[in-house]
């Protein structure tokens, strides 16, 4: 769910799992955690945009504990969002083995929920960060052959994309070792990785974060 942190106290602002358990995806959904995966979250309207990476949904949540579904899509896996005024951005990492076909970003507007393809062709896409003249995205990298669904990629095959005008991605960094979200402040990236390292890269192509 979403919480409040303050000094040293911990209060639930809303029950996500709960709700997922009362809202199961649609009955042909394969699924086996029942409160679902939430994975990232994005301020809105004095409120949260949750992807969740398991029943392969984008949800509302208000500060007052409700939830409600925005966008409910097939099994495509969303991830990381990004906000951008009206426009939601959210990477998709693709169902197993997480071909770079099944690696997009999709936009959406809120009030709408009909996504459009923005860009294609990235290993596991876990994240998306619009800068004033570009969208970036991360990879996560190569999907071990065999591996359980929810296993991350094999080290050192992260990247770090940004989206060109034909619908695909052009590589801005790569070798990263297991990304897991990613942040562009004043023309530098900031990446998280699966073992809690932060790391800069600087001077992206598209200029500055808006």
């Amino acid at each position: 769910g979403i919480f409040r942190v303050e000094d040293d106290t911990c209060e639930v602002v809303a029950d996500i799992g709960a709700w997922t358990i009362e809202n199961p995806p649609p009955p042909d959904f394969d699924f086996f955690v029942p409160t679902g995966v939430p994975y990232a979250m994005e301020a809105y309207r004095g409120g949260f945009l949750v992807t969740d990476g398991h029943a392969n949904r984008v949800l509302q949540v208000t500060l007052d504990g409700q939830v409600r579904t925005v966008l409910q899509v097939g099994n495509v896996v969303p991830l990381g969002l990004d906000l951008v005024r009206r426009t939601v951005y959210v990477a998709l990492a693709g169902p197993v083995p997480h071909l770079p076909e099944d690696g997009q970003v999709l936009s959406f507007h809120v009030r709408s929920a009909d996504p459009e393809l923005v860009a294609s062709g990235g290993r596991l896409l876990i994240d998306v960060e619009a800068g004033r003249h570009a969208l970036y995205a991360l990879a996560q990298g190569d999907f071990p052959e065999g591996a359980p669904e929810g296993s991350p990629a094999l080290p050192d095959t992260g990247q770090l994309l940004v989206a060109d005008r034909d619908g695909g991605f052009d590589v801005v960094a790569g070798g990263l070792d297991r990304p897991t979200s990613l942040e562009v402040i004043d023309g530098n990236a900031y990446v998280v990785t699966y073992d809690g390292e932060i790391w800069r890269i600087e001077d992206l192509p598209g200029g500055r974060h808006r």
